[in-house]
């Protein structure tokens, strides 16, 4: 058995006592309380922990020579956090390379009330009475919601911005969000290469999903139709080295590069006939578009009407901003994320849990920790180390309502079940290597809820159910149709002695019971 590694990309080497106080700060901030504080001093607030120097812009050697850091208005006249609304158009990308979060920005731009939620409302910039040159931010965090707060000086070079701007050059806000998510990653160089799965989450506290789109499900059309249509994140990813990534390919497309899917929808054509597409937008927000079949200017546009070209939104604009059918986009780019902002029980791509509209489901969450020598248990490989793995329980006493006419008989009397397991942020300590450890889960199902699973009954019990193989990504989670009764949860790492912290989110139709089990190391509940 061996495990399936995914090479992280773009890590550095870390400075651990800098980043522990920011994150000690970041757990323990009140913003009220930092405003005050500023307004009492009658100065500018200036952020010690992510100060204006070379130690917030790298990890590395790099030097920093011709780049100044400005507050808006010394780069602009009338600058402002906000112009009009959000959008997915504000957003693009600059110099650093974290197009997978700039493309979860954009994706998530679409939908107002979840940006209120990361860009606190009533921040000042210049010309306000009340501006003090500080802002603050909100990221999900390891099963939290904590606000980050920078000062408003922001790296130029020749007084232009380094790095993510808005296309309306007084609007700030993709700027200092971008900042305040570096600060989180310790530099702006700490967010050079990334999965936007991780962004999406960061900024959601939702679920992930990733497809392989050379190997892609039989019906994934159809589920991102749906995850379209009722409000799901969706990015999507072409392989390559993203260091190399400065040039586009003979269809105008760049290797290595993230980008944001902000459509998809079904085109009629003039003879009756209907087109999967899908609308792509490169973070670069520029003429880098595809250049092939319903490119901006391509002649299949000539078969479709001009109603049905306003009503899905076609424009002809270098933009960064392009359609191509469903068929291109799977050939063309490797990987597709969607993120729901709630369990999607039924796999049919929506979130079963709409905000506001009086659905429910119910949750916990539990917080452990893998340590050396003790419960670092490590895979199945080593079944008498694999027992001494945290082991949880949760007890599942009632199924879900069945209705037969739209559910399938095979979920009959079942309980509908998503289980994620999350490990802590392994970019922000300093190790000698940085890599997430390959994780993955396994269920058992269990007669006695208060006992450990002891090494024979791995020996002689397939288990109930599993994560997939052991990957090296942040969080891995699945869906399950389970029986009713008690199940023992394991969480390990691959390999054995692996130390690490990590988040169980469990998610139900119905009510459930859940703890862990006695002699595991940490335990605590959010």
């Amino acid at each position: 058995m061996s495990g399936k590694t995914i090479q992280r990309r773009g890590l550095w080497k870390r400075r651990s006592s800098r980043l522990l106080q920011i994150l000690n700060t970041m757990t323990h901030t009140n913003v009220e309380e930092i405003c005050n504080r500023v307004i009492h001093s009658g100065a500018l607030f200036e952020d010690e922990d992510f100060p204006a120097n070379e130690s917030s812009l790298f990890y590395s050697e790099a030097s920093s020579r011709g780049i100044e850091w400005k507050r808006p208005q010394e780069i602009i006249e009338d600058p402002r956090l906000l112009v009009d609304d959000i959008s997915r158009d504000d957003v693009v990308q600059g110099e650093l390379g974290d197009c997978w979060f700039l493309s979860s920005c954009a994706a998530i731009a679409q939908q107002k009330r979840f940006m209120e939620k990361i860009i606190p409302r009533k921040q000042h910039l210049w010309q306000d009475d009340n501006y003090i040159g500080l802002l603050h931010f909100k990221f999900w965090r390891f099963g939290k919601w904590v606000d980050v707060v920078v000062d408003d000086r922001l790296p130029t070079r020749y007084n232009q911005l380094m790095f993510a701007r808005s296309h309306d050059e007084r609007e700030l806000w993709v700027a200092l969000l971008e900042k305040a998510y570096a600060k989180l990653h310790g530099s702006y160089e700490g967010l050079a290469g990334g999965q936007a799965s991780d962004a999406l989450v960061d900024m959601t506290g939702g679920l992930t999903e990733r497809y392989d789109l050379k190997h892609p499900p039989a019906n994934l059309y159809q589920q991102l139709v749906r995850n379209a249509r009722y409000g799901s994140f969706i990015t999507c990813s072409k392989m390559g080295d993203w260091r190399c990534s400065e040039t586009a390919d003979q269809n105008g497309l760049i290797s290595g590069h993230a980008y944001t899917v902000t459509a998809v929808k079904r085109c009629r054509l003039l003879d009756g006939s209907v087109e999967n597409l899908v609308r792509v937008r490169n973070p670069w927000g520029n003429e880098m578009e595809w250049n092939g079949d319903w490119s901006d200017n391509s002649r299949t546009w000539d078969y479709v009407s001009d109603e049905e070209k306003q009503l899905i939104g076609w424009k002809d604009s270098d933009d960064g901003e392009f359609w191509i059918t469903y068929e291109d986009f799977c050939q063309h780019f490797n990987e597709i994320t969607v993120c729901t902002t709630g369990p999607d029980f039924d796999g049919n791509g929506v979130a079963d849990v709409v905000e506001n509209q009086g659905d429910s489901y119910y949750s916990a969450s539990m917080t452990g920790s893998w340590v050396k020598g003790l419960n670092a248990g490590g895979s199945r490989n080593n079944l008498k180390s694999f027992a001494t793995n945290p082991q949880f329980v949760f007890t599942l006493t009632e199924p879900d309502e069945w209705e037969p006419e739209v559910d399938d008989i095979k979920t009959k009397g079942k309980c509908s079940v998503v289980i994620a397991l999350m490990q802590e942020y392994r970019r922000r300590k300093q190790y000698l290597t940085t890599k997430y450890h390959q994780i993955s889960f396994i269920l058992y199902k269990t007669d006695n809820p208060n006992k450990r699973l002891p090494m024979d009954h791995f020996m002689y019990n397939y288990p109930a159910g599993k994560s997939g193989v052991y990957i090296n990504y942040r969080e891995v989670n699945k869906r399950f149709s389970l029986d009713p009764g008690s199940y023992v949860l394991i969480p390990s790492t691959f390999d054995a002695g692996c130390a690490a912290s990590f988040l169980i989110r469990i998610f139900a139709e119905k009510n459930f019971q859940c703890h862990e089990l006695p002699d595991a190391v940490s335990k605590s509940f959010l």
